[in-house]
């Protein structure tokens, strides 16, 4: 017997398991070659701009300066998860991070930046070389870009300390 491993021309995207949330919203991402081509149109220098803006903002003197890039970063991710889920995706997105209000996004670059670089991985897996040769983008070039994004980006978070009592000894 031979099993076909093919893959449908679309992704079901949800924000968490639907299993555990069955109210979770759930996004039909496309790939077909011209939905493919699209996306990588309008995401192709996500990574680029995001490491660009990032540097800019660790050396940034002012708050006006850190607050010019913030919103730059905020269009940024934006752009890349409206061009996956749309505008009303986006909102919803929003909302659901705020647990039924929506969050500010320029509060949130890193969290919104893990969503914007997921998207990206799933695009570079689907796209074909051709398709990412058409745009200039190289997967294996804008994965390592992610992965040095992200974990810029998760340097930059504060660290949360949970308090509790230590650990209890077993008898």
């Amino acid at each position: 017997m031979e099993i076909l491993r093919l893959s449908r021309p679309y992704e079901d995207i949800y924000f968490e398991d639907p299993e555990d949330n069955p109210e979770t919203p759930r996004f039909r991402v496309f790939f077909d070659d011209e939905s493919i081509e699209e996306m990588l149109r309008k995401v192709a220098n996500a990574i680029d701009r995001a490491q660009a803006i990032d540097k800019k903002l660790q050396a940034a003197q002012t708050a006006e300066e850190r607050a010019e890039l913030t919103e730059m970063i905020t269009k940024l991710e934006k752009r890349v998860i409206v061009a996956f889920i749309g505008a009303e995706g986006y909102d919803q997105l929003l909302e659901w991070m705020g647990d039924g209000e929506a969050i500010d996004p320029s509060k949130h670059t890193s969290m919104l930046g893990e969503v914007m670089a997921s998207f990206l991985m799933l695009l570079g897996r689907k796209a074909t070389n051709e398709h990412l040769r058409k745009c200039g983008l190289y997967y294996s070039q804008e994965s390592a870009q992610t992965k040095a994004f992200l974990q810029a980006q998760r340097k930059n978070q504060p660290k949360v300390i949970q308090g509790g009592k230590g650990k209890k000894s077993r008898k």
